[in-house]
């Protein structure tokens, strides 16, 4: 089963991939370092479970004095320890960060979603790679067509819930521009182009934004022809995400009642080898401008 929740923080995250790869060199398995005599030697606690959660970026906090003591027991050399336990003293992740205000006042409906961990994930991103099917992405997006999407697809929510999450994705596409982010990769299907709801406006409105947006030297938008037919991404939509302080990648899926976050290699490969290969097939940047271009006049009549 993919993981629900984000770690709790990137680097963290890092630090844990890192000694999983040693620990998996030695030969080791989680029971076999709990009950090491390099642990015991030097008075460090810690069971097979605790290992667990902190390969997989789960702990809160991890003391240096564990980590450099699992680095003894796992042989690794000086050049190898000295870059691990540098990454403990970083604290370029957003786990450790206030949440924004916004964010603070409606927990209760980010809560349910798991989607508060995507967007602290979100901003600390250097590369996004977005698939959408009918929707142009929630980075791209205007706030009244943010809201007849939000609308739409969660009618439990009373009107006053639908303007707050509209009120968070127009505050994220702030702090995601203002983050890290330098390649922002966005894959859409033909089908966006299609108007939603009854006032075509909107959807005119929100391709003049998506237009607006292929000129910004750090994003690219494609187009995928529907003559592609049944692809890999017709399962659903999914994000990828690259971080300057993490060589792990991760990968979002956001379903009717969760997100879901992957970091798996095979799990991460599988979408990214979707990804690329469905954006090699789609239309270049220029002709996808085209479209929009043409699209644009047409609800303009």
């Amino acid at each position: 089963m993919p993981e629900a929740k984000t770690p709790w923080s990137l680097t963290l995250s890092e630090v844990g991939l890192r000694l999983e790869q040693l620990r998996e060199r030695r030969g080791l398995t989680q029971g076999d370092v709990a009950r090491h005599e390099v642990l015991r030697r030097r008075g460090v606690k810690i069971d097979a479970s605790g290992i667990s959660r902190l390969e997989h970026g789960r702990r809160r906090r991890v003391a240096r004095d564990l980590v450099a003591a699992l680095l003894e027991a796992y042989g690794a050399g000086d050049a190898e320890s000295s870059e691990i336990l540098a990454l403990l003293g970083a604290d370029t992740t957003p786990a450790g960060r206030p949440r924004p205000a916004l964010w603070r006042r409606n927990a209760h409906l980010l809560g349910p979603m798991q989607f508060e961990g995507f967007l602290l994930m979100e901003r600390r991103a250097a590369k996004i790679s977005n698939y959408e099917g009918e929707l142009w992405p929630g980075l791209c997006q205007t706030e009244e067509y943010a809201q007849l999407v939000i609308a739409r697809m969660r009618p439990d929510l009373r009107p006053s819930e639908v303007k707050v999450l509209v009120d968070v994705r127009m505050d994220r596409q702030q702090l995601v521009r203002a983050g890290a982010l330098d390649d922002f990769r966005a894959l859409v299907d033909e089908r966006a182009l299609r108007v939603i709801g009854d006032d075509p406006t909107v959807s005119r409105h929100q391709m003049e934004r998506v237009l607006q947006e292929t000129e910004d030297p750090h994003t690219t938008i494609r187009i995928l022809p529907d003559t592609i037919g049944l692809h890999p991404g017709s399962a659903g939509p999914f994000v990828l995400m690259a971080f300057p302080e993490a060589a792990r990648q991760v990968v979002w899926v956001e379903t009717m009642v969760s997100s879901l976050y992957f970091d798996g290699d095979a799990d991460v490969q599988r979408y990214s080898t979707a990804f690329t290969n469905l954006w090699d097939r789609a239309l270049d940047p220029a002709e996808t401008r085209q479209r929009l271009k043409k699209r644009i006049k047409e609800l303009e009549q």
